[in-house]
């Protein structure tokens, strides 16, 4: 049952099991609750997988489903156990709780579709291109530890792009994005190599918007938008602005609002084979 061990998504697994169990046995959140002598916020916190479950809690309700096979409990106990890793929890001095919050969800997440208008997406960046985008955002207050490690967490991000069972990936970036050089002409011809080698895999989806389309809505602002394999996992939709940033799935109205700005964004963009030709331009005129 457990085929990978990144933190996020074995908390997906294990919360998406649990429902069906709880499902199977006909039985609603409130009555497990009630059952267990538990609040019913915890109960809607454990299926939402916005808290981990200790051992003693799994066991308790796999009993009140009648759940006993030793190698579903082995299973769903190692689930548990690999959810409650924090993966970025040694980088909470140096990333704000939005990101954080964002980052502890990413890796379970089916879909990915991110507007990006002034660099290219981190997901997609060189740990070199990373490196002056962080230490040219950032400046001076920035010390070079702080920078260093930033850049690990962007690194790390990017197993996901290898995952055996990666999402899909859309990507939509602002030409200006492709033809500014960070770093310099060689940090950047690497980055543009890369960038070609990442859209040539199947679940990434790369297209950029040329200059000459004018303003759109993307020039607002850095989205992501994260659906989720389960159909009662609502959207995450996270903002990034300077040094503030918003990571919410409480605020529908806001979320359709961007998925429409994606919608437009894609309608504007270029082709994918038309961004490779604009990425393989950019590095000749370097």
């Amino acid at each position: 049952m457990t085929t990978g061990t990144d933190p996020a998504v074995q908390r997906r697994r294990l919360r998406v099991e649990l429902r069906r169990l709880r499902l199977d046995r006909q039985l609603t959140q409130k009555e497990v609750a009630e059952q267990l002598g538990w609040s019913l916020s915890k109960m809607i916190r454990i299926e939402t997988g916005q808290v981990g479950i200790s051992r003693g809690d799994l066991r308790t309700l796999l009993e009140e489903y009648n759940v006993s096979d030793p190698a579903t409990v082995n299973d769903l106990a190692a689930m548990a156990k690999d959810g409650r890793r924090q993966q970025w929890g040694p980088y909470r001095d140096i990333l704000n709780s939005d990101f954080l919050t964002y980052l502890n969800v990413e890796g379970s997440a089916s879909v990915i579709r991110q507007g990006e208008p002034q660099v290219l997406p981190g997901l997609l960046q060189t740990e070199e291109y990373a490196r002056a985008v962080i230490t040219g955002v950032g400046g001076a207050e920035l010390s070079a530890q702080t920078i260093e490690r930033q850049v690990e967490v962007r690194m790390k991000r990017q197993e996901i792009l290898e995952r055996p069972d990666p999402p899909q990936m859309h990507f939509i970036i602002d030409e200006s994005a492709i033809r500014r050089p960070a770093g310099g002409v060689k940090v950047m011809r690497s980055q543009l190599r890369r960038l070609e080698e990442i859209a040539a895999l199947k679940h990434v989806h790369l297209r950029a918007i040329f200059l000459r389309a004018g303003v759109h809505p993307g020039l607002r602002g850095s989205f992501v938008i994260l659906e989720f394999p389960d159909p009662a996992d609502d959207d995450l939709l996270f903002l990034e602005s300077g040094q503030s940033s918003l990571a919410t799935k409480d605020s529908p109205e806001d979320i359709a609002r961007y998925r429409q700005d994606f919608d437009t964004l894609e309608a504007i963009a270029a082709s994918e084979d038309d961004t490779l030709r604009l990425i393989t331009a950019a590095q000749a005129e370097l």
